[in-house]
């Protein structure tokens, strides 16, 4: 993500495909009316209409980390969550990692002021296979 810092509004990222399936991820850089002071990240599924099993929806495990570009501790928050046709929000954290500790000058999260979003997502399968 390029000028993280000089970003007020929520930004979506480019489309990007895994497992057959077309992502983005929304970022809230100063929070969503859910939190203050915080970094907001949401996975949104492009196109849920195109899911296989769109009755039961489809379950699946998102890892959304923030890369710290020269140290390599990573910032990670692990989640399941189950995308259906009828839900139109995205899934992920409010909180997803304090603006103090996303700024801090002993971390490398923001390189200049850009900062790198990772997404690991695994299909579990559908929501009734649980």
């Amino acid at each position: 993500m390029n000028n993280y810092l000089d970003l007020k509004l929520p930004v979506q990222s480019s489309t990007f495909e895994v497992v057959g399936h077309k992502w983005y991820i929304h970022m809230y850089p100063l929070g969503d009316q859910y939190s203050t002071n915080s970094l907001s990240l949401f996975l949104h599924l492009h196109s849920p209409k195109e899911l296989p099993d769109p009755e039961s929806g489809m379950m699946i495990e998102l890892t959304l980390s923030i890369l710290d570009q020269k140290n390599g501790e990573h910032f990670s928050v692990t989640g399941r969550f189950v995308f259906a046709v009828a839900e139109k929000a995205g899934w992920g954290w409010s909180n997803f990692i304090p603006l103090t500790t996303l700024k801090a000058p002993s971390r490398a999260y923001l390189v200049g002021s850009d900062c790198i979003l990772k997404a690991d997502i695994t299909i579990i399968g559908s929501s009734n296979d649980g």
